[in-house]
């Protein structure tokens, strides 16, 4: 064989070969994604926060679609802008109370309830005049009502399951201090009057956090570069929420974490994975139980004023109401996260990207969604999809 003959038969070989790994990597999962069977199961999403591009809850939609699970009625997938109960911003029409519907259920997922608010003279013109008049703002549609609390109590007593989020015990659900000790109860959490966000720059903090801030210190914003702001409702001697600022020199590179345990339902999670969003600080009832934690991880100076400010450094990120572990809360923005709905059919991709985001740090909530929110919903689906199957062969 002539020398040009082996270069050809070798450059050959080689791309074959690399036809061969990119039809297994990029063609295959898709076909084998196709043959998945699907998974009948009735699930009610409720977000009255709906915005443009319905990342309050679009997330946990792409994870029904990635593990096909299905509408138990006509066994089509579930649409994220069409199939929840909430605020719809295509037409700015909401959901009727007493449309709320849960007796034929088997997962509710309360993803949001801030709602949405009318701004005199719009958002921008309203955040301008701050600083020289109050404006009132309206709340439009949010929160959870009387009616829809009684329908969210008897799923629980039927044994349905549900899971809410971060917000739904805060604004507006305040004003209506009943209700909202009603939540409490179904999940067996209470709102502890201190959340909390990570900003990648502190610039980028609202309009009324700098004001309070300049009338609360007599000195101008100037904070910049990355940090948490934690507001607390009603600070001591004051009738204003208090704020509690972290510099860049007050965190570590991970500034909070979330920490899991052995419990059946994080066994696929990842230990102290980073957490770049919302939380909240909640007590927990004595019925109930911690499987999850936020941990703050912060220098001396960071350690001191969050101390001083009468806070843990470790808190609870996720509470079970019972040992039936049939109702969720978290305290965080759990369900708020960017997806690629491309990868939504693509076989197996938590295995490629959840391995990827393992060893490169993020900083952003990319692994946090790879290597904690998405282990922990698939055994969360897992188990309502079980119990499905119980009941069917219970009532056969």
């Amino acid at each position: 064989m002539t020398r040009s003959k082996k270069r050809f038969t070798y450059t050959h070989k080689i791309l074959i070969a690399i036809a061969t790994v990119l039809i297994v990597v990029f063609v295959v999962p898709f076909i084998v994604w196709y043959f998945v069977p699907t998974r009948p199961i009735s699930v009610v999403v409720i977000d009255k926060t709906t915005g443009a591009d319905f990342r309050e809850h679009r997330s946990f939609f792409w994870l029904m679609h990635h593990w096909k699970y299905t509408k138990s009625d006509s066994q089509s997938f579930y649409n994220d802008q069409e199939d929840f109960y909430g605020f719809f911003p295509q037409d700015s029409t909401y959901s009727d109370p007493s449309h709320l519907r849960l007796s034929n259920a088997n997962l509710l997922y309360i993803t949001d309830t801030y709602g949405v608010y009318t701004y005199p003279l719009g958002f921008e013109n309203y955040e301008k005049m701050l600083s020289d008049e109050y404006l009132p703002i309206q709340l439009k549609y949010g929160g959870l009502t009387g009616a829809e609390l009684d329908s969210i109590e008897a799923f629980k007593k039927s044994g349905g399951m549900s899971i809410a989020e971060f917000n739904t015990l805060q604004d507006p659900q305040m004003r209506d201090t009943i209700t909202q000790q009603r939540i409490g109860s179904v999940f067996g959490v209470r709102y502890a009057g201190a959340l909390g966000k990570y900003y990648d720059d502190l610039r980028t903090a609202p309009r009324w956090m700098k004001e309070q801030y300049k009338q609360t210190s007599g000195e101008s914003w100037n904070y910049s570069g990355r940090g948490i702001i934690i507001t607390i409702e009603q600070a001591i001697g004051s009738t204003k929420p208090g704020l509690v600022i972290l510099e860049s020199s007050d965190l570590l590179s991970s500034p909070v974490v979330l920490r899991n345990s052995d419990h059946d339902l994080l066994k696929k999670t990842e230990d102290n994975v980073p957490y770049f969003y919302f939380f909240e600080y909640i007590t927990v009832d004595s019925s109930a139980k911690v499987i999850a934690q936020f941990e703050m991880q912060c220098t001396r100076s960071g350690k001191e004023k969050i101390l001083s400010a009468g806070l843990p450094l470790v808190f609870p990120a996720i509470v079970i109401s019972d040992s039936t572990a049939r109702n969720l809360y978290f305290a965080g923005d759990f369900t708020d996260n960017k997806v690629e709905m491309l990868l939504t059919q693509y076989w197996n991709v938590e295995f490629l990207l959840g391995k990827l985001f393992a060893f490169y740090f993020v900083s952003d909530q990319t692994r946090f969604f790879w290597r904690f929110y998405l282990p922990l919903m698939k055994e969360v689906l897992g188990q309502s999809y079980n119990q499905t199957l119980v009941e069917k062969q219970q009532h056969n």
